[in-house]
């Protein structure tokens, strides 16, 4: 209650209240009320705010805190209830056949509450008669079991409200008991029968929902009570133990897999004072039972662990033990996978089980039961037959002392039991105390204690596995986290030390010692909290472990998140954390795997690779998981067992990559061993087509430790799975057995590539039968096409048509076809043949050249030179052939065929060569004119008996007009000058050159002054306006864009973001560009420089429809960055003025050029403007270069929705993150200025 009162109701009707914690004896218990009928049942709420009272006159009373009575009412009503059974109208009374009562007996009605009381057994005397009340853990409904006016027991459920909900379906002998489930699923009763004695559960609606059977020594069931959980049934009885009277017992009973199980007894005499009264749970608690007696009172923590086999060995069973009642049913998994309630083998022993303990020497199969009076232990062991999975048998008793009461037992060593237990003849009262009991005497006289510290309680008592000596390690943990270990000596003494610190108390511990060669071995103690925290020493592993299993090599456990994890077990499990994050580089990573929700571990095969997994329904699961299957296989390659890791890889189908990579140069040296071992042609079929060029233990199999690696190495090994099947091929051979033939086969399959006319060769010397079975697995390897692609490649008709048998194809085809190069009486010319229809050109080639010199002199000559030529254009074996022929008549003849070929892939200088080597001067002349290699083309065309003096003549005009084409005007004019007498032309051209210095030179070198006057100077002056132009016109885009600059630079950035959209430019903007079209030239040449621009020019009209719709879209978010008002506008303005200043920079040789050819023609104001202009304008640029390059500002873009944003930052070459900025250019300087100018 919540006034911090204790409540007490007499039978006589009184309703007394005593206040909790009084200070003195003068406040008397309060009465708050009496019921003058008596009270003969009450119950409080869950929630502690209603009062079920139940009166001497069978009435019902539903009262609150205040005791102020809500509602009044009689058990006895004679309504079926809100949940009364409905009938669907199958089988009615009114349908059946009655007999001979006839159709009256249908008709007939009754009271149906009268007629269950009437079918109702009258009271045998087992009955107390009191009534029972027992409210649902919501507090929304309360149960009463009570006797009617009949002397029959009813059972009857009434709502909160006080309203009748359900009659409990009349059973022939209900007894007094009665418990509601706090989950509210079921309402545990009991029914005792002639000939046994049942826990019934009804549902809500009152209808029977199951029951269990107890053991046939109870005789009487006192009380039923649920723990807080539903979890665990505690049944108070009478039972008979043997002795002369019957003792009162509490029997612990739980559920799974449909199953009831009786997982604990506690009896009177195995508890302190030897009495026992009442058993109540806690309320918080769930798994917390105070038993109190007339001179006792302890407090019972219930834990449920599994009973498992522990030690590593290659004999042992993995075997698990569950306990129901008097009987143990004994499961080995390594031989059978029997789920609960059922077992591979039954174990009777004549009283209830308390605990059970696997031995932890030998072969681990032994275990010891202690039975419920505390004093006996039974101890069980394999024999040899027990190996394949037979059940073990008793080997003994002990006999326990009878001043200490037992309750957990080790097996450690074969001559010893160590026993954890409450003794009760100290001075110091009732302590915990480890007692070491010498197995040669069974009668347990011969044993040593070991009193504990009253201050240490252990909870827990275990026995580990030590891998390097032959005595496990014993393990006391305490309830506050401290782990003591005790030792037992040769003589039999124990002694308890401490081992080390949880950081909390444990409920399941387990340990394992990490060997070193140079340091002293480390003790790591795993435990697992109720909180599911995992600890390792003091280390936190998880914090949401649900079950663990410690192996030597992996601590498997299982995560609240639905995850098995495995982590290594070594000197890194104390400071390690197993992350529940999923790795995201690791593609592979076999230490984790997804479980069913709930599911616990079992048992881990302790050498094996499986895991048990017990579901929340109760059902068992065996798994492999890739961690564990991957460890024993890298066991069984380390011990050279090849044969048991790849049949492990096969079962559990791992990549058998792995069988080699794990020791690549171990295995490397040992094919010998492997072949003798495996000698299954199958098995190895199977090892070498699945070999692979990577090295799976850097990818897929990295083992448990990738994590820990950082940067991933790479996985690729060339020619891996070439260089096995090379090296296995030869031990195959030696053996000389005719079943290794597949295999053979095989090697030469899985090369790479394959080697397929090899594997045809080794059919050769084999027999018919042999070598169809060989040709038949061969065709299952590959495709019968390739195949006998590969046949004909051998130049074997004969095998080639035995593979066109095996295949799809139509004889009229390939038999024609094989006929027909059977009656070629040319071997080389079949050849070709061949080579041509598979497309090996360079074969082909040379076998036609053979057949071609073998056909010499012959009829044949002409038509074979001609097919040789045609095959070598159109298979492009130019070089081959020069190769054949080199030194034969026909080597010319090859060498313009080639420099043909190249000509016509426009690559005149190679056909030059060519042609040169092949003796045709003349096609070569033309060669050399269309490569531009003029002096090279006049070269030839000059040697005597090449050509005349008109042919040089008309050369050199050739080879002028191809190099004006292409702007080379000044190559152009020196060969008009040197072999023609064109000058006037080759002045003109130096004058489209701007080459000014040189056609002034030219002119007066020829005595041609007049040329000065009539080509020169007009030239120069049209040049000098068209510079002058373009000038001022890069000038007055540089100021506009730079005036611009100033104004977006003075306009704050949050404004350009807030309000400059693209959308929302002035699309009077849109027709700006940077270049002019004035001086815009696809040849990127201008009229006045020879020297190439790194502007880019317009495109206009007709060329603009030829960008592709990639391009188009570029160049319109170009215009979009470009308008008036966008964030992208400042970029633009900059990007732009860089531009301009390149082509400021290119102008500075033009300016200067042409500078000195206007004062040689002494027009020096028109140099004196040119120099001006040019000189103010590079002065602009120096002065704003600052201004534009070195004050940018952020830059800013769009995302996804619209919105303005930041554009990310880069990284320099210093390694420097910083917002990317537009370069500056090279600056024009006044190099190109002339002094003497007066501008």
């Amino acid at each position: 209650m919540e006034r911090e009162s204790v409540f007490l109701a007499l039978r006589s009707g009184d309703i007394f209240t005593v206040r909790v914690g009084m200070q003195d004896d003068s406040e008397a218990p309060e009465l708050v009320g009496t019921v003058d009928s008596g009270i003969m049942a009450c119950a409080w709420s869950p929630d502690e705010e209603l009062l079920a009272l139940v009166t001497g006159e069978a009435r019902l009373l539903l009262m609150t805190q205040d005791f102020d009575v809500v509602d009044e009412f009689p058990l006895a009503q004679g309504q079926q209830g809100e949940e009364a059974p409905v009938a669907l109208g199958w089988g009615k009374r009114e349908t059946q056949y009655h007999g001979k009562a006839g159709k009256a007996a249908a008709l007939e009605t009754s009271d149906p509450v009268q007629s269950q009381i009437a079918n109702a057994r009258m009271d045998d005397g087992e009955d107390d008669g009191q009534t029972r009340v027992s409210w649902r853990g919501d507090g929304a409904y309360v149960a009463v079991s009570f006797i009617a006016q009949n002397g029959a027991r009813e059972m009857r459920v009434f709502s909160r409200e006080g309203r009748l909900h359900s009659i409990a379906e009349p059973i022939e002998a209900l007894k007094h008991t009665l418990s509601w489930q706090p989950s509210g699923r079921l309402i545990a009763a009991t029914e005792k029968l002639d000939h046994r004695h049942d826990v019934v559960f009804f549902e809500r609606n009152g209808l029977r929902h199951g029951e269990f059977t107890l053991r046939k020594q109870t005789r009487h069931v006192l009380d039923l009570a649920w723990n807080a959980d539903s979890s665990v049934l505690a049944v108070t009885a009478l039972v008979d133990t043997g002795g002369a009277e019957l003792e009162v017992c509490v029997e612990l009973w739980a559920d799974r897999n449909y199953h009831w199980y009786l997982k604990q007894e506690l009896r009177a005499s195995a508890m302190p004072g030897g009495s026992l009264l009442r058993a109540v749970w806690d309320a918080e608690d769930p798994m917390r039972l105070h038993v109190a007696g007339s001179r006792a009172y302890i407090s019972v923590r219930l834990h449920a662990a599994p009973d498992v086999a522990h030690v590593a060995s290659e004999q042992s069973n993995a075997a698990a033990v569950v306990v129901d009642g008097a009987q143990l049913l004994y499961t080995p998994f390594r031989w059978a996978n029997v789920p609960p309630p059922m077992a591979l083998h039954t174990i009777d022993v004549e009283m209830p089980i308390a605990h059970v303990a696997f031995a932890s020497f030998g072969h681990g199969n032994g275990f010891a039961v202690l039975l419920a009076d505390r004093r006996t232990v039974v101890l069980y062991e394999c024999g040899a037959e027990a190996l394949q999975g037979n059940c073990p048998v008793e080997s003994g008793r002990v006999s326990l002392g009878a001043d200490i009461v037992t309750h957990q037992i080790a097996w450690p060593r074969r001559d010893a039991l160590v026993c954890l237990g409450l003794g009760t003849q100290h001075e110091a009262g009732d302590q915990q105390v480890v007692t070491a009991v010498d197995l040669g005497n069974l009668s347990g006289s011969s044993s040593s204690s070991h009193v504990l510290d009253g201050s240490t309680r252990v909870i827990r008592l275990v026995a580990a596995e030590r891998s390097n000596s032959p005595s496990p390690l014993l393990l006391l943990a305490a309830a506050d986290g401290l782990v003591l270990e005790a030792t037992v000596d040769e003589v039999g003494a124990i002694d308890v030390m401490p081992l080390t610190q949880l950081p909390a108390g444990c409920v399941e511990v387990d340990a394992a010692v990490i060997e070193s060669e140079t340091e002293p071995d480390t003790v790591i103690v795993v435990g697992r909290t109720e909180r599911n925290q995992l600890f390792a020493n003091g280390n936190l592993l998880s914090s949401v472990c649900s079950s663990f299993y410690l192996r030597r090599d992996f601590l498997v456990l299982t995560t609240t998140t639905h995850f098995v994890r495995f982590v290594p077990v070594d000197a890194d499990l104390l400071t390690v954390t197993v992350s529940e994050e999923e790795d995201e580089t690791l593609r592979y990573d076999e230490t984790r795997r997804r479980v069913e929700r709930g599911s616990a571990i079992v048992l881990a095969s302790p050498l094996g690779d499986s895991v048990v997994f017990q579901m929340p329904r109760g059902n068992i699961e065996t798994v492999r998981p890739r961690a564990l299957v991957l460890a024993a296989v890298r066991r069984a390659l380390d011990a050279r067992k090849y044969r048991e890791a790849l049949i492990n890889c096969r079962v559990n189908r791992i990549d058998m990559n792995i069988i080699f990579d794990h020791a690549a140069d171990s295995l490397m040296a040992d094919w010998e061993e492997f072949v003798a071992q495996i000698n299954d042609p199958d098995l190895l079929n199977l090892f070498i087509s699945g070999l692979r060029n990577e090295d799976v233990t850097l990818s897929m199999y990295a083992g448990p430790k990738a994590r820990t690696v950082g940067v991933a190495r790479p996985a690729g090994v060339e020619q891996k799975t070439t260089n096995i099947c090379r090296a296995i091929r030869p031990v195959l051979q030696a053996t000389g057995d005719s079943r290794f033939m597949p295999t053979v086969l095989t090697t030469f399959m899985c090369e790479t590539p394959a080697d397929i006319p090899a594997a045809l060769q080794m059919l050769a010397p084999l027999s018919t039968d042999e070598r169809d079975s060989a040709l038949t697995y061969l065709l299952f390897l590959s495709h019968v096409d390739t195949v006998y692609k590969a046949a004909l490649g051998l130049y074997d008709l004969p095998l080639a048509l035995l593979v066109a048998q095996r295949s799809q194809r139509d004889p009229r085809e390939y038999l024609a076809e094989l006929g027909g190069l059977n009656a070629l009486t040319s071997e080389e010319y079949r050849r070709f043949k061949i080579d041509a229809q598979l497309g090996r050109a360079e074969l082909a080639v040379e076998h036609l050249c053979a057949a071609y010199m073998e056909a010499c002199e012959s009829s044949r000559e002409q038509e074979l030179w001609a097919e040789f030529t045609e095959y070598v254009d159109a298979q492009e074996m130019h070089r081959n052939a020069i190769r054949l022929l080199s030194g034969h008549r026909r080597f010319g003849d090859a060498c313009v065929l080639l420099g043909e070929h190249q000509a016509s892939k426009r690559e005149w200088s190679q056909a030059a060569a060519s042609f040169l080597l092949g003796g045709a001067h003349t096609l070569a002349v033309d060669a050399f004119v269309q490569a531009k290699e003029w002096r090279a083309a006049l070269a030839v065309a000059s040697e005597p008996g090449v050509g005349s003096a008109q042919t040089v003549h008309d050369t050199a005009v050739r080879a002028s007009a191809v190099l004006a084409e292409h702007h080379l005007f000044l190559d152009a004019a020196t060969v008009l000058l040197d072999y023609t007498e064109r000058d006037e032309d080759a002045v003109a051209l130096l004058v489209r050159g701007a080459h000014w210095a040189e056609a002034v030179r030219s002119s007066l070198l020829r005595q041609r002054s007049d040329l000065v006057e009539t080509t020169v100077r007009p030239g120069l002056l049209e040049a000098h306006s068209v510079l002058l132009e373009d000038i001022r016109e890069i000038s007055t885009t540089f100021t506009a864009k730079l005036e611009r600059l100033r104004e977006v630079r003075a306009t704050p950035l949050e404004v350009l973001a807030a309000t400059g959209q693209p959308g929302e430019a002035d699309d009077s903007l849109d027709n700006i560009d940077v270049m002019s079209d004035t001086t815009s030239m696809a040849s990127q040449f201008s009229t006045f420089s020879a020297t190439i621009t790194n502007a880019s020019s317009r495109m206009t009209g007709s060329t603009a429809r030829r960008l592709s719709k990639k391009s188009r879209r570029k160049e319109e978010r170009r215009k979009v960055r470009g308008k008036k008002g966008s964030i992208y506008e400042e970029a633009y303005l900059v990007d732009s003025l860089a531009k301009l200043i390149d082509r400021i920079r290119v102008h500075q040789s033009a300016v200067r050029d042409m500078n000195w050819a206007l004062i040689k023609c002494s027009w020096l104001k028109a140099a004196a403007e040119l120099q001006g202009l040019f000189a103010g304008l590079v002065e602009v640029v120096l002065e704003c270069a600052v201004f534009v390059f070195d004050e940018q500002r952020m830059q800013m873009r769009l995302d996804a929705n619209g919105v303005a944003e930041p554009v990310p930052l880069e990284v320099n070459e210093q390694g420097l993150a910083s917002q990317p900025k537009h370069p500056k250019p090279v600056l024009p300087t006044f190099a190109w200025k002339i002094d003497a100018i007066c501008e």
